[in-house]
This record gives structure tokens, C-alpha cells and sequence, in this order.
């Protein structure tokens, strides 16, 4: 009713709405709201529930300009601003088997009849999407916990105080392992000085910023090269209130980032090992003896793999990993944007080849 009141108000230009919706099934019972300087005054609900009883059943709508000086237009949606203002009443049964009133008020300029009958049209469809819309929304917290479960990696959603309002089955394992982060009393929790570095992490992400992009923080959640892992943060998207942030831990694997970042540049099978070796930490002379080649040979494998990516380090080997990564599914399809050099940028899309 709020919904359709605006978008009167708005069609016919006008600053206040009286709405009043009278069922069938309940009698002469009104449900009745207001927008803007309109009122619900008592002393109209005879007058309204009279006009809403003419109209049940009536298969189009009714508009009708209305006499500015009329006292119970006045009640409803208050004092004309001028001596020409103008305002108008409607009457049409709805699908849903009740009847709706509305006066509608000020307009600088009477209603043309010539108007009347496209306008009434566009209330009656105004009120039908309002209630299609109003009948079919969703459960925004089953809608929520559906978007989380997509996330591939441990996802939570907490307050500002790490209360937990939601976690995905992958954060629930992370969980289980009971090494990085755990539960305590209903508030995520790690160990040392994590727990309070993701509260003030949290409380900085749910600050608003122009142009804040979507997990904007990091916060290491173990520092140990065998076991290092971090946190990302920021303010949970719109599926789930305000004053929500959203946890990502995302998880490192080697095989799956040499496969993503050789499918995106084309390499074949020996250099895609090659990469996933060195995602491992290990050194070219390790390398060289699980895939049986020479040292020398791994180095020249290397250095030809650095030149088709077009990176001059071997560390942004792991800013290529992040960079083609997903926080969604296996199934869905990212595109990245690398900063692999000062003289080259690359875009490209996931299991594509990146143009020349």
C-alpha cells in the first residue's frame, strides 16, 4: 500500500496520498496508509468505507477530480498550498477480490477528462505489480544463505561484535579443524591477537566510503610458511542488513592455481607442472627431481614460462594465482586484470587465451 501510494502521489504530481484497502472477506474493515502530509482521520472512515462499497466488484478503475474546498478531501491529505490546487479521488476492485480508495493531492492543474480513462489504466497496473511484487518476495534470509553456500572458499557473516549470522559448509570444515579460527560463545574467534585485529578490521569495513570496493581488509590469520593463511573483510553485500561484514579465508591450491593460470595463457601440460611445483615453494633443483628433468632444464622451462606470462619475478607466479582466483564455485567464470609488468596489462577471461 506505501509502494502504491508513492507511485500515485508521483504519477499525478502530487505531495500527499490517502490510501484505504477494504477486503471482502473482512466487512467493511479498511486498512488505510499515508504519504506525505495526509492524514487518516477517523471521522472519514464512514465516508471512505461508503465509496470502497459502491466500488466492490466494479471492473475498472474510477477517477474523478474533486472539488478543492471539499472538507473531507481536506481531512485526508490536508490544506490546498493555493488557490488553484486541484486534487483527485479513485475507486477500482483489485484481482485479489478487494476494493481501493485513494485521494491524491495537490495538483496545480485540474485533470483533463481526456486523461481519465490512460490513467486509470496505469493506477489499477500500478496496484496489480505492487501486490504480485508484495505476494511473491522472497525469504531474503533463505536468498542469503543460498548466495553464501556458493562461495567456494570458508565464508562467514558477522557483526561488529563477531557474532556469527552465517557460515557456508566450507566454513564450517575450516571450523572442525579447529587450527585457524574456531567459535566461542556464538563469536568467531582466533588465536593471539586475531580475534580482536578481525574486530577492527570489521569495524573499519562497515565504515562508508565513496568508491570502497567490496573486501577491502587483510588479516593474517597465521603467519607460518607451512600453515600461512589470511582473511579477507568487508561489508556483506545486499543480501543480507546492515552492519554485517562478510569473512572470506581463502584457501591455497596449487594444482587447481597452475591449472587456471595455464589455461588462461595456453601453456601445455609439462609447464602447467612446472608452475604448480613452484606454487609448492619448491626450488628449481627440487623441481627438477620429482619431474625427472635436469635443474638446468627446469631454469630454461622457468625462464621460458616468466617470458609467455610476461612477469620478470617468480613471486608474481602467486600474484597470478590471486589474480585469476574466484570466490565463487569451480563453474563460474572470472575475469582478471594483471598487472604482470610495468609495460604490459593484460585482461583476460578464465580458460581463455589472453589476446597479444
Amino acid at each position: 500500500m506505501e509502494y502504491f501510494g508513492k507511485a500515485v502521489a508521483e504519477l499525478f504530481e502530487c505531495s500527499s496520498c490517502y490510501v484505504a484497502v477494504m477486503s471482502r472477506t473482512s466487512g467493511s474493515e479498511l486498512k488505510e496508509v499515508r504519504i506525505g502530509h495526509a492524514t487518516i482521520d477517523p471521522s472519514c472512515t464512514d465516508t471512505v468505507a461508503r465509496i470502497a462499497r459502491k466500488g466492490a466488484g466494479a471492473d475498472c478503475a474510477l477517477l474523478e477530480p474533486v472539488n478543492a474546498r471539499t472538507t473531507f478531501v481536506r481531512k485526508l491529505i490536508g490544506p490546498e498550498p493555493g488557490i488553484n490546487s486541484h486534487s483527485v479521488i479513485g475507486r477500482f476492485a483489485s484481482r485479489n477480490r478487494s476494493t481501493v480508495v485513494f485521494v491524491a493531492g495537490w495538483r496545480e492543474a485540474a485533470l483533463a477528462r481526456a486523461e481519465i480513462p490512460c490513467l486509470a489504466r496505469a493506477v489499477r497496473t500500478v496496484w496489480e505489480t505492487a501486490h504480485s511484487l508484495a505476494q511473491r518476495s522472497p525469504d531474503r534470509h533463505l536468498d542469503a544463505e543460498i548466495w553464501l553456500e556458493k562461495l567456494a572458499f570458508p565464508a562467514f557473516v558477522v557483526d561488529e561484535g563477531l557474532h556469527v549470522h552465517g557460515i557456508n559448509h566450507s566454513g564450517q570444515a575450516l571450523l572442525a579443524k579447529g587450527e585457524l579460527l574456531r567459535i566461542d560463545g556464538g563469536r568467531l574467534a582466533g588465536s593471539g591477537s586475531v580475534t580482536e585485529s578481525l574486530r577492527e578490521a570489521i569495524r573499519e569495513a562497515l565504515i562508508p566510503r565513496p568508491g570502497q570496493v567490496w573486501l577491502n581488509t587483510t588479516v593474517p590469520l597465521s603467519t607460518e610458511r607451512q600453515q600461512f593463511a589470511f582473511a579477507k573483510i568487508g561489508a556483506a553485500p545486499m543480501h543480507w542488513d546492515a552492519g554485517k561484514a562478510l569473512i572470506i579465508v581463502p584457501q591455497f591450491d596449487e594444482a587447481l592455481g597452475a591449472h587456471r593460470i595455464a589455461s588462461a595463457f595456453g601453456l601445455n601440460w609439462a609447464e602447467e607442472r612446472i608452475i604448480a611445483k613452484i606454487l609448492q615453494f619448491q626450488c628449481p633443483r627440487d623441481i627438477g627431481a620429482d619431474l625427472r628433468l635436469t635443474e638446468a632444464t627446469v631454469r630454461t622451462y622457468t625462464k621460458r614460462i616468466m617470458l609467455k606470462l610476461g612477469i620478470n619475478r617468480q613471486a608474481e607466479f602467486f600474484l597470478l594465482y590471486h589474480l585469476t582466483q574466484s570466490p565463487f564455485g569451480a563453474g563460474g567464470r572470472e575475469k582478471a586484470v594483471c598487472p604482470v609488468s610495468s609495460d604490459c596489462r593484460l585482461i583476460w577471461t578464465a580458460g581463455k587465451r589472453p589476446p597479444n
